[in-house]
């Protein structure tokens, strides 16, 4: 399934020109054949694109800047291509499954995205610079199971 700009703007509660703005920045990239295809062409997203819209809304309704947005996208991109990381964190939490916690730390030099279903090790955030930030993942992703 794919979902258009209207259709992440329900399941993220986002405005739809914050998430233009987030598409224009790619902090959510659209399918190949409807990215920056021109007038008239609406932009298509990915069922994992909607999956970071949805985490990115929790960041961005922090007033996290832009260029955070994109390296919190990049970091759970790369956090989505981890083995059982769909099947063990994912879709249970769009499921409704609340045990979930998403962390993001960041710190000078580098970021990270991973789950726990306990209280999260944040040892990075006491380095300089540190910075993390844990949400509940089914109060993020559980509109994209309806």
């Amino acid at each position: 399934m794919d979902y258009t700009l209207a259709d992440l703007a329900h399941i993220t509660g986002a405005k739809r020109r914050s998430l233009q703005l987030w598409a224009d920045a790619r902090a959510i990239v659209a399918e190949l054949p409807t990215d920056h295809a021109g007038t008239g062409v609406h932009r298509r997203f990915s069922r994992d694109e909607a999956i970071i819209a949805c985490i990115l809304s929790a960041f961005a309704s922090h007033q996290i800047s832009i260029g955070g947005l994109v390296q919190i996208a990049k970091s759970v991109r790369t956090y989505l291509n981890v083995s059982g990381t769909r099947k063990l964190v994912i879709e249970p939490a769009i499921a409704g499954d609340d045990k979930w916690m998403l962390v993001y730390e960041s710190w000078n030099g580098g970021s990270k995205v991973h789950a726990s279903p306990e209280h999260p090790d944040l040892k990075n955030v006491r380095k300089p610079g540190g910075f993390a930030v844990i949400i509940c993942l089914s109060n993020y992703l559980s509109k994209i199971g309806r």
